[in-house]
């Protein structure tokens, strides 16, 4: 008799241990004490809050910005000058006086009124006007600077898709952890019930102290499992405020059902599969730039042909008075016939980097076309591995049942039961898991593919423009 006392002094101990520790551990907020959203809400303040997503529109509105003051160099340039000079210098005095208009034949009278002037005071107020006609480098400039905006576009656009598979990933592992802690609480549940019954028979003399003993351990254990699993939740509540860049990354929780993707059907068939991806398409425009900057630097052999207008106003006494007004207009011719070989140097750049960005291209096409392949082989298994796991659960909870009516009827052992109950608790678990890996291999199959953004947000937040 002293060793099932001594076995209940032990789970006495071991109760209230973990009852001292599901009391100091930290209890996760009730779902209604916290904000939640539904997947499409998710989606939409991933797009506008996310930091990276973010980073990424400001680099597509900065190379927008570049694209734009590139095309300057093709418009024409105005500018307005207006300057004070003071001097005493004899061909700078006899200058400005005769650009004012105040030369007299005195002057001419006495050589040291050229030798030794007096100081003279010019103010002088031009408009001018600048014209090139041809301009070779900023005729491709610019158009390297479309396209570098365009790449920056799709930068943008894959960034967007990249942060929005996250959040479904997020909201997922939510949706999981959620399940999870309803079936710890029912794996709680069905242990209490072995534990009533294992008490019940024997206390009437029929059952052993052993089972009620093992029942309460199976109790112990199940709670302890059910604490664990409300930890994961509030991780994975904190992990999707994350995924959608809210301050802080407090807990948000996901209410509605869990977001459902499209079957894939065929699967994909190499680089085809992968033709919708916004980062081969960057990857694309600036393999093509690199061929443009080749022509860039080889335009460096031509001349650049401009136009150039005038017309200044010189007064002596104040600004924007006029004692004379002038213009001049001109064409004008440059040519650099020798640099030291630098133009041959920065073309042999140009042609090494037109290289490197094919073999970029050619390298995260292969990726891509690899990461298309893996996720297809991913919906495959998960697709099979939700098959299996919804038999095997049927199979576990069958075998509970019949194992609890054996034991019941005093034709089976609580250890049998118990071991059939840890296998039903997984059994369950595999099931939840298994279904929502499925869900996330067809969106990683969508991400893949490039197809991912149009299918859950195929309008920009702003409601004006596509996200692409």
């Amino acid at each position: 008799m002293a060793r099932p006392a001594r076995f209940s002094s032990v789970s006495a101990l071991s109760g209230a241990a973990l009852l001292l520790l599901t009391s100091v551990s930290p209890i996760p907020p009730a779902a209604s004490a916290m904000e939640a959203v539904d997947f499409r809400q998710a989606v939409a303040r991933t797009l506008a809050n996310n930091a990276f997503v973010s980073a990424a529109g400001e680099d597509a509105v900065a190379a927008r910005r570049d694209a734009d003051a590139a095309r300057g160099h093709l418009l024409p340039s105005v500018r307005f000058d207006e300057k004070f000079v003071r001097t005493s210098v004899p061909a700078e005095a006899f200058g400005l006086k005769m650009n004012q208009e105040k030369l007299l034949a005195s002057d001419f009278a006495d050589v040291r009124n050229f030798n030794s002037p007096p100081p003279r005071n010019d103010f002088i107020a031009t408009l001018s006007l600048e014209q090139p006609l041809f301009a070779p480098k900023a005729y491709i400039g610019y158009g390297m600077a479309k396209v570098e905006a365009d790449a920056k576009g799709q930068d943008l656009y894959r960034r967007k898709e990249e942060a929005v598979y996250r959040v479904v990933a997020a909201v997922l592992d939510v949706v999981t952890a959620r399940q999870f802690v309803d079936v710890a609480g029912q794996g709680l549940s069905d242990a209490r019930e072995h534990l009533r019954i294992a008490g019940s028979l024997e206390a009437a003399g029929m059952g052993l102290a052993s089972d009620a003993l093992r029942a309460q351990v199976a109790v112990a254990s199940a709670e302890g499992a059910k604490v664990t699993a409300e930890s994961r939740l509030e991780l994975a509540r904190r992990r999707l405020a994350l995924a959608m860049g809210e301050p802080g990354a407090p807990p948000v929780d996901v209410i509605g059902p869990p977001p459902e993707f499209p079957d894939p059907g065929t699967p994909s068939d190499g680089e085809a599969g992968t033709n919708a991806r916004a980062d081969l398409s960057a990857s694309s425009l600036r393999v093509a730039n690199a061929g443009s900057n080749v022509e860039l630097r080889k335009s460096g052999y031509l001349p650049e042909v401009g136009f150039a207008a005038a017309y200044q106003m010189d007064a002596e006494d104040s600004p924007f008075s006029s004692d004379n007004r002038s213009w001049r207009v001109g064409v004008g011719l440059t040519w650099n016939l020798f640099d030291g070989m630098s133009r041959e140097a920065e073309v042999g750049k140009a042609a090494a980097q037109l290289r490197r960005a094919q073999a970029y291209d050619r390298g995260v096409r292969d990726q891509a076309a690899f990461e298309a392949a893996q996720a297809d082989l991913g919906v495959k298994e998960a697709t099979l591995r939700v098959e299996i796991a919804r038999a095997a659960l049927a199979s576990a909870e069958e075998s509970v049942r019949l194992l609890t009516s054996r034991y019941e009827n005093r034709l089976g052992r609580m250890v049998d039961l118990l071991d059939a109950q840890t296998a039903l608790d997984a059994a369950r678990a595999a099931r939840i898991r298994a279904e929502n890996d499925l869900r996330l291999s067809r969106a990683q199959r969508l991400y893949a593919s490039g197809g991912l953004l149009s299918l859950v947000a195929p309008v920009a937040e702003n409601g004006k423009e596509k996200n692409r």
